[in-house]
């Protein structure tokens, strides 16, 4: 009795029992904005288009940032190479500064042979950058026993949103045994 006359005197009040009301929602997470956050002023997240990038051989495209690019992108490569018979491969690797993505492979099997005809190996990878000189972005394509297209790798850049996360690893953790 005693409680059910300290649980009304609070609730006239305005004090809530723990019961008597639900958890209030999590605010809904902004959507996360194109561009730097302004402890980067001065860097800008541009579109990286056709003009930023050329085909140095069939081997290599690359594109360049330019200067005072802070943020998120999607690299995008691709090769494609005719076999010219038994025990064609490929690989691609995207290379930003010094920094490599991959490699993605390609090799023949007994299983998955591939002896004629093109194929196209693709690789992704996303990058955080924040430079203040012009950077290089290289898509690397190379084939054993197969032709190249001469038209070389393609390589695309794409914007992301900025989500103000710089970086996420692993740790060794211990575990109960």
């Amino acid at each position: 009795m005693r409680t059910l006359i300290i649980a009304a005197a609070l609730s006239v009040i305005g004090v809530a029992t723990p019961s008597a009301q639900p958890a209030p929602a999590a605010p809904a997470a902004p959507s996360a904005p194109l561009g730097a956050p302004r402890a980067f002023q001065g860097y800008s997240q541009p579109d990286i288009g056709a003009n930023y990038c050329r085909v140095i051989n069939p081997g290599q495209t690359t594109c360049t940032l330019p200067a005072m690019t802070a943020g998120r992108y999607l690299v995008k490569a691709s090769g494609t190479s005719t076999a010219q018979g038994p025990g064609a491969a490929q690989q691609l690797t995207i290379i930003v500064g010094n920094r490599t993505c991959g490699p993605a492979s390609r090799k023949p099997t007994t299983t998955n042979p591939w002896t004629a005809g093109p194929k196209t190996i693709r690789l992704y990878c996303e990058i955080l950058v924040l430079t203040d000189r012009p950077l290089a972005v290289t898509a690397a394509y190379a084939d054993a026993k197969a032709t190249k297209a001469p038209a070389g790798p393609s390589l695309t850049l794409e914007r992301q949103p900025w989500e103000g996360v710089l970086d996420v690893s692993p740790t060794p953790t211990p575990q109960d045994p």
